[in-house]
């Protein structure tokens, strides 16, 4: 191959672009995916990465929005965590183990990219994992999302979470 047999391809670099841009970090969660979330957990005490004060997309008895930095905040209870998706994920996906380590959280669920090759993914790895089929819509978006998508457990029910979020993709544990 000397490279021409791709120059007819009508994808150009600044849709490419659009694909894999960082304009924005925040994917509120789908609807479908919240029912879920609430029938493994039944009640999410804490949502430490909000979209809003006024009006949350997840039901959660507390949360901290982004002015508020739930990464400088205690974790407590059953916690839902959808983080900004830019390079700080790194940051929360270490806090949300440090603090189910630490059994001040007592279960969660984290809905991610798929990044399968990080270093803060590894870190989940010893937890069931459930990789969503095709690609999520987040919240009111026209197209869904360029990339993959998991939702990963950390708690004791999980054939709860195995049985539930099968419905959207196939569930792993590490062994």
């Amino acid at each position: 191959m000397n490279g021409n047999e791709y120059a007819d391809l009508s994808i150009s670099k600044r849709s490419l672009n659009a694909c894999f841009s960082s304009r924005s970090a925040e994917w509120t969660t789908p609807t479908h995916v919240v029912q879920l979330i609430l029938h493994v957990l039944r009640t999410v005490d804490l949502d430490p990465c909000s979209n809003s004060s006024v009006n949350p997309n997840i039901p959660a008895e507390r949360f901290y929005t982004k002015a508020e930095n739930g990464l400088n905040k205690r974790w407590e209870g059953r916690v839902f965590m959808n983080p900004p998706y830019g390079r700080e994920i790194s940051k929360w996906v270490h806090k949300l183990h440090e603090e189910y380590q630490d059994h001040r959280v007592t279960e969660a669920l984290a809905l991610l990219p798929a990044r399968t090759d990080t270093r803060w993914f590894r870190i989940l790895r010893m937890y069931p994992i459930c990789f969503i089929k095709g690609r999520l819509k987040f919240g009111n978006a026209t197209n869904s999302a360029p990339f993959p998508s998991v939702v990963a457990y950390l708690g004791t029910k999980q054939r709860t979470f195995q049985k539930v979020f099968s419905e959207l993709g196939d569930v792993y544990k590490l062994m």
